[in-house]
């Protein structure tokens, strides 16, 4: 239905929205809900539309985003860039926010709510060969964590949504985020108040992901734990640098998963720690530093039981052992369960039911779009580019990496048609 509708001239479809908000006037049960469905497929149809005539614009923006990747609140490019394409689509727009944080509002033409939708900017650390002809020009410096397929699949949802702004029952406010790498960025555009006034009501997100291009995942719950941060200074006595190792070794201990690739854990609980010791640059001993991330609170708590008593346990022999453990630096990142259920229709209707993906978590990564869900509802979706076709695979901080770039239409279309369905289930007398 999306396809047939989306070689129709604007100004007919426009139209023909409007005849049916007329009709709904009088209509009522079936009739009611027939011209509310057929609302939806027109005002989808557009979107579409929009999305197509907008295809190798959005790929030129990736590919010039891949070229120029920025590291953690450095991103002043990639947000001149943003910037410039939200005015020209014509939203309001606000630079600074948070760093080099961007917002942009599309008020629509209707009453309704406001949601947000979140994008990071910048890019990673990494010597690995980029293995795509549009390949980085800043040595040393790659976007192997999709954060040019985020900022551009939020553009693309820019661009479908203006498609239809007279007809969009309230807000959407888009928040372009720096320094999401150092977890860093989503605190400090809180901060800068990117949740006020227009205050969204709920907040949505993608995040790239080994699964195939087209398909979508989606995760009730937990979907990425926080991170706790050890750090262990080791000095005095014999052979502090083996002493460290050893702590090293007892902090990775905890873990009870492999290392990614490995067998998936059995049951839903789950601890993984890893660590290394290095030369304390301000003294003569050794620093260890660590990180723990688990399934849940007695997870959390099992994980700094084990670590902060055998540490306790190791010989002194002369040798200190000073333990600083900071709990939950980063928070779990938790989906709002009710608006993870509330989007299965739209996402099916826009990318068919078979490439709707029940995930689960993972215990590798965080994601700092927790420090949002703990203000205010949010959910984010795992958004699938691998291509096994052509043999690439999008698994994130890969040195291969790779991302199909049909993956932004994919996003675009997917979460145009979540937002559009919150406005519409959130509206005023809806």
């Amino acid at each position: 239905m999306i396809r047939g509708f989306a070689g129709r001239p604007a100004a007919v479809l426009v139209g023909a929205i409007a005849a049916v908000f007329a009709g709904s006037e009088v209509a009522t049960g079936q009739e009611t809900g027939r011209a509310q469905e057929q609302t939806e497929e027109i005002r989808l149809g557009i979107m579409e539309s929009a999305l197509e005539a907008a295809r190798q614009d959005l790929i030129d923006i990736r590919r010039d985003i891949h070229r120029h990747p920025e590291l953690s609140g450095q991103e002043r490019r990639t947000a001149a860039l943003v910037a410039d394409r939200l005015r020209a689509l014509g939203l309001e727009v606000e630079t600074g926010v948070g760093g080099h944080g961007v917002v942009g509002v599309l008020r629509g033409g209707l009453p309704g709510p406001v949601v947000a939708y979140r994008a990071d900017m910048d890019a990673v650390r990494d010597d690995s060969p980029d293995p795509v002809p549009f390949r980085s020009e800043v040595s040393g410096v790659r976007h192997i964590c999709g954060h040019d397929i985020h900022t551009t699949v939020a553009l693309g949802v820019a661009e479908a949504l203006v498609s239809v702004r007279e007809e969009l029952p309230g807000t959407v406010k888009f928040l372009f985020q720096p320094a999401e790498e150092n977890i860093q960025g989503a605190k400090a555009m809180i901060e800068d108040g990117v949740l006020d006034e227009p205050a969204p009501s709920a907040i949505f997100a993608v995040h790239t992901a080994p699964l195939e291009v087209g398909q979508i995942g989606l995760v009730e719950g937990l979907g990425l734990p926080g991170t706790d941060v050890i750090r262990v200074r080791v000095s005095g006595g014999e052979k502090p640098g083996e002493k460290a190792q050893s702590v090293a070794r007892l902090i990775s201990g905890v873990s009870t998963v492999g290392p990614p690739g490995s067998p998936a854990p059995e049951g839903d609980d789950f601890i993984w720690a890893n660590a290394r010791s290095v030369r304390d640059p301000g003294g003569d001993g050794y620093v260890v530093s660590g990180t723990v991330k688990a399934s849940g609170d007695d997870a959390y708590a099992s994980a700094k039981r084990q670590i902060t008593e055998g540490v306790a346990l190791l010989d002194p022999d002369g040798t200190s052992y000073e333990v600083e453990y900071r709990d939950r630096v980063l928070p779990d990142m938790v989906n709002d369960v009710q608006l993870v259920r509330d989007s299965r229709e739209p996402l099916a209707r826009a990318l068919g039911e078979a490439n709707v993906i029940e995930s689960g978590s993972t215990p590798y990564f965080g994601e700092d779009f927790a420090f949002y869900q703990q203000v205010i509802p949010g959910a984010l979706y795992w958004l699938g580019v691998s291509n096994t076709e052509k043999g690439t695979a999008g698994m994130p901080h890969s040195p291969g990496y790779v991302a199909d770039e049909e993956s932004i239409m994919v996003g675009s279309r997917a979460m145009s048609a979540v937002l559009l369905d919150y406005l519409d289930r959130n509206a005023s007398g809806s």
